[in-house]
């Protein structure tokens, strides 16, 4: 079902007439690949041992290729949609504490990448059930760990700029705006952490049956919060314009007359704005346009 989600969540991004630059519409195909290929390794390993080798229970001392290069499309799966967030939250931060921010975040999934590559290349290179759990103790167990603390900055930092930015907010539309988007990074949190942290404990007590069912789930949501992040901006874009009702004044024209044909009057114009001629003085028409709140999107 999961996987389901994400085809049609890209096939609603294409879909779109959206103004993405071309790397952005290349981490949205790469992400739908790498789902894809999990899901093809997901299957031959079920295949191999329920299939090819029903009855036979000494298929169950090696562990199959599939199970390394599943857990490697998660890997990948899991880094991009983390440091697409980390990018989101570098230009959301003010200049002087960017870097501040989202170091933390990127030196973690530096260390998340490392520890996941060492469990693939192990797993690949030790493919005995007997050496599976020390890997994955010695090795996935930090990989996840690393998950945890990286999606805990992310969600934090997240809501306290958007909470900084709707507490500045001139608009009552913007902020409900912004708050909706703290609701978002909030509930994205609630779906991604417990799955995270299921995975490290069951990791560290040595259940690498329920590890395989949540590690199946688990790059499936990271890759959902990032295809609805970049889905719902026309819809938030949508209800931000639809709200604007706020008016600013725009200096349409400021030009100098003949001083001897100016008179003392002042006329209302056809655009609502006001055409006031002054003695000796430039003419200056002044419009009132509305304002439109301005989206902040992830």
């Amino acid at each position: 079902m999961l996987y389901g989600i994400t085809t049609f969540q890209t096939y609603v991004y294409y879909m779109q007439d959206t103004a993405d630059s071309s790397i952005i519409k290349f981490i949205v195909a790469a992400v739908w690949v790498l789902d894809s290929l999990h899901v093809a390794f997901m299957c031959h390993i079920l295949y191999y041992y329920l299939i090819t080798n029903y009855g036979n229970p000494l298929s169950l001392e090696f562990v199959i290729w599939s199970f390394p290069a599943s857990h490697l499309a998660n890997l990948l799966l899991v880094t991009i949609a983390q440091l697409f967030f980390a990018h989101k939250i570098y230009y959301l931060c003010r200049h002087q504490v960017r870097w501040l921010v989202t170091a933390p975040i990127i030196l973690l999934e530096i260390a998340h990448l490392g520890f996941g590559m060492a469990t693939f290349i192990l797993t690949l290179i030790n493919n005995t059930a007997s050496s599976l759990s020390q890997t994955r103790l010695y090795s996935a167990t930090p990989a996840v760990a690393t998950v945890v603390l990286a999606e805990v900055l992310i969600t934090t930092s997240l809501c306290l700029l958007l909470y900084e930015s709707g507490s500045r907010a001139a608009f009552p539309s913007t902020k409900r705006m912004l708050d909706t988007l703290i609701v978002y990074a909030v509930n994205r949190c609630l779906l991604t952490l417990p799955v995270a942290i299921a995975e490290v404990s069951l990791d560290a007590s040595d259940y690498a049956a329920w590890v395989l069912g949540l590690d199946f789930i688990i790059g499936k949501l990271y890759a959902n919060s990032l295809l609805a992040s970049l889905n719902t901006r026309e819809y938030l874009r949508s209800q931000g314009q639809g709200q604007g009702t706020a008016a600013d004044v725009r200096i349409d024209a400021v030009h100098f007359a003949n001083l001897r044909q100016l008179s003392e009057a002042t006329r209302s114009s056809k655009d609502g704005g006001w055409h006031f001629e002054v003695r000796n003085a430039a003419v200056i028409n002044i419009g009132a346009v509305p304002v439109r709140d301005k989206p902040t999107t992830l």
